[in-house]
């Protein structure tokens, strides 16, 4: 999930809302987290609004192997059924991938692929799923194993 943003503005569209200073800080831990993961992230997923592209910038600038970014419209204000849809539609060239996106639907969609309820997708959380397919489109319920899962302040 985009890490901490502020609120909007007056007559500010939430699209264009910014990270914070915590959440810019939260996006560089987050970065440090995966780098420390020695798990090379090929491609990041996002969503175009600004806070997550700002998210995405700071999660990169910490990663030594640089994924493909792509920013997939339908992930800003997307409904739990259309965010899994989406992921069940990655492109196969892509094994190891990042979504960086909004709540509800991330954290539902976490609770989706993992089996897992009740953890809570804060910003700047992010999960390690592990699957055992050789297609995106053959993610379902529950088939996700998690390998870590990170959130601000639990190491």
């Amino acid at each position: 999930r985009h890490a901490d943003a502020l609120l909007p503005e007056t007559g500010q569209r939430d699209f264009d809302r910014r990270l914070s200073t915590t959440g810019r800080k939260q996006a560089l831990l987050l970065g440090e987290h995966i780098e420390a993961l020695n798990m090379p992230i090929q491609s990041i997923y996002t969503s175009p609004s600004l806070r997550t592209l700002e998210t995405t910038l700071q999660v990169t600038s910490q990663l030594k192997d640089k994924p493909r970014l792509v920013e997939t419209e339908e992930f800003y204000a997307a409904t739990e059924k259309l965010m899994i849809a989406s992921i069940t539609r990655l492109d196969d060239l892509f094994e190891s991938v990042a979504v960086i996106a909004h709540n509800p639907a991330i954290g539902l969609a976490f609770e989706y692929f993992s089996g897992e309820h009740g953890r809570g997708y804060s910003p700047a959380t992010c999960a390690w799923l592990q699957f055992e397919i050789d297609s995106w489109k053959h993610l379902s319920m529950g088939i996700g194993q998690v390998k870590d899962f990170y959130y601000p302040g639990s190491l």
